[in-house]
């Protein structure tokens, strides 16, 4: 009689031990799968993110006796995030959009001359218009400092069009923010 007993006890926690087991190894199953549903749809908005990035046109003033500093720099040169810090600091107005076409019609507005940029004197001013990828929270910012926060620290900007404004000219600069 007691050799039943032992036995049957032994059948139950034997029993119990198992499902429990079987239990815990379907939790795990299930963890893991929500892990890697979740790892995959942040990867996946990560990719997108990627991929839905559009370049940033950073569009300047500068006065033109700042814009000595640009005397190396030329059309489609790329130019370090210091560097756009620097050119931030001098401009006079600014505008930063995340429409390529948006900054092409209003480089259209302003009035610009066929000078080097170079050669015209203090009381003149250029237009530079940067293109830097990667830097979507600058758009549109209207604080000079904020502006320069929000570039990343790396950035690498391509210079898209450095042009001579005429002479008190105003037509445009509407549209930008002003310093």
């Amino acid at each position: 009689m007691k050799l039943y007993l032992v036995v049957i006890g032994s059948l139950i926690v034997a029993t119990l031990t198992y499902i429990k087991y079987i239990n815990n190894n379907t939790k795990n199953k299930r963890r893991k799968k929500a892990k890697y549903v979740a790892e995959t749809k942040v990867s996946h908005k990560l990719y997108q993110k990627q991929k839905d990035t559009r370049p940033v046109a950073l569009c300047l003033i500068v006065p033109a006796l700042p814009a000595l500093a640009l005397e190396n720099v030329r059309k489609n040169d790329q130019i370090n995030s210091e560097y756009i810090k620097e050119l931030i600091d001098n401009s006079l107005y600014f505008l930063c959009t995340d429409d390529t076409y948006e900054a092409k019609k209003i480089s259209e507005l302003l009035e610009t001359t066929d000078e080097e940029y170079i050669n015209v004197s203090e009381q003149r001013e250029v237009y530079v218009s940067i293109e830097i990828d990667n830097a979507e929270e600058m758009i549109g910012k209207t604080v000079p400092y904020i502006l320069k926060r929000n570039l990343p620290v790396n950035a690498q900007g391509e210079v898209r069009k450095i042009a001579c404004l005429k002479y008190l000219s105003v037509s445009g600069l509407e549209k930008f923010n002003r310093i």
